[in-house]
């Protein structure tokens, strides 16, 4: 229980100081009419969304199944991921309609470089102590093991150090706009941001898209999986072959097997599952042993 809660630690602690911040950017966004800002706070806010999904994968865990939901809670980091998908997107639209707007009506705006400095300035900050948090938990357990949830932490790391990056470019628009005065830079680098929001979201979209409608993870190749159960020695044929997630870490796999009257089907049974487990990354497996002229196939492959 204590180690449990000592991994939820660093997203607790992540998501309140982005969240404090991205609060903070989005009023001092208002007060400096910066539209480059308002872009930074939702793309900080994606931080604060990513950290919410990753933390979830965390709890999971830890959480015991019940009679009513026999997967537990698994599915709710997958919520919270088409959440976080949806949000990005209307982030994107905003963020462009405020900065075509600016750009269509340049007189609008009247940006101070200097408040845009400091402000991106203290996100570097937030960004860069929250990485901090997170460097050492994709290290592996004592018995040498790398678990989903750490993976979690290592990708959190990388992408709040990227997002400090963007945090100095807007620092770069503040003062090329103190320089020269070029108030339409703001906008610019607004839609800049956009288009960076986008691009390193897009795969997060499409992969949840995908796990809302139980298709197989990215992370899985289910082809050299059924390359491999195909031609496992004892095994006629097979069928029934579904993968799916059970949440934004866990996989989950079934298959009804055919094999051969000689087979040992424990060991058969321990053998494939342990490979599965170890080699292939699915989590959960589950397998129908059945004789050579066994004929109730549900959905042949």
């Amino acid at each position: 229980m204590v180690q449990q809660k000592m991994k939820q630690m660093p997203y607790i602690i992540g998501i309140f100081l982005n969240l404090i911040f991205v609060l903070t950017e989005l009023v001092f966004a208002r007060v400096a009419h910066s539209t480059a800002l308002f872009a930074d706070a939702f793309h900080n806010l994606s931080d604060v969304l990513a950290l919410v999904v990753a933390w979830l994968a965390v709890i999971v865990f830890g959480l015991k199944s019940t009679s009513k939901r026999t997967y537990g809670w698994h599915n709710v980091s997958i919520l919270a991921s088409i959440f976080n998908s949806v949000l990005l997107i209307f982030a994107v639209i905003t963020i462009f309609y405020e900065g075509i707007s600016d750009l269509i009506n340049p007189g609008n705006a009247r940006t101070s470089g200097t408040m845009i400095m400091i402000v991106a300035a203290v996100g570097i900050a937030i960004n860069f102590f929250t990485a901090m948090l997170f460097k050492a938990s994709g290290s592996p357990d004592e018995h040498g093991h790398h678990h989903d949830q750490d993976l979690n932490s290592k990708t959190a790391y990388i992408h709040l150090l990227a997002d400090a990056g963007v945090s100095v470019g807007v620092i770069v628009a503040g003062l090329l706009i103190q320089l020269t005065g070029w108030h339409v830079i703001d906008a610019i680098v607004s839609m800049i941001i956009g288009v960076i929001i986008l691009v390193t979201s897009w795969s997060v979209i499409a992969e949840t898209f995908n796990l809302a409608l139980n298709s197989v993870p990215e992370k899985i190749d289910e082809k050299k999986i059924l390359n491999y159960l195909q031609s496992y020695q004892g095994v006629n044929r097979l069928h029934d072959f579904h993968i799916w997630p059970l949440s934004t870490t866990e996989v989950a796999l079934t298959v009804h097997l055919s094999v051969n009257d000689n087979v040992d089907t424990q060991i058969l049974l321990e053998d494939i599952s342990q490979t599965l487990r170890q080699d292939f990354d699915i989590n959960h497996v589950t397998i129908q042993i059945e004789t050579a002229v066994f004929d109730q196939i549900c959905n042949s492959i």
